[in-house]
């Protein structure tokens, strides 16, 4: 029985540890129906997995490889795979802008990584993980300010 309690109460604990942190959440509660939100789900995991490959690319100096990622999953180009017009509807304008925002970013990033490929300097690389930057700090502000859960 004390196996049990050692291992219950530990679970408990953080369960209300989390019920806790959720009610002090203050970021806006974005309600999508069921299906949407699974979908927004998939489509932020997928945005987190180009992330972690333009990484990887990067650092074998792969410049257009993260480039042709970055456009194609996070860049302008990827809106329609997304869904973007079925989505923004249903998000405040706010929230909207800053997907606007990061979509932009990232084409900015697909431009100045193939710049970096032909220049192959230290100003260059430089300058790429400035614009990849700019989409992350997108993400960054869109997930502080709101959550559909």
């Amino acid at each position: 029985m004390s196996r049990f309690i050692g291992f219950v109460a530990p679970l408990l604990l953080s369960l209300a540890a989390a019920g806790a942190a959720r009610a002090q959440d203050s970021r806006v509660l974005v309600q999508f129906p069921e299906r949407m939100q699974e979908h927004m789900l998939a489509n932020m995991r997928d945005h987190l997995a180009a992330l972690n490959e333009i990484l990887g690319d990067l650092a074998e100096s792969k410049f257009d490889a993260a480039a042709k990622i970055a456009e194609q999953r996070l860049g302008m180009s990827s809106l329609e795979r997304h869904g973007a017009s079925h989505m923004a509807p249903m998000m405040p304008k706010a929230m909207q802008d800053v997907g606007t925002s990061m979509h932009r970013a990232a084409s900015r990033f697909a431009i100045v990584a193939q710049n970096a490929a032909v220049a192959r300097s230290f100003d260059g690389m430089r300058e790429t993980f400035r614009a990849l930057h700019e989409v992350t700090a997108t993400c960054t502000g869109c997930h502080a300010g709101y959550r559909i859960r």
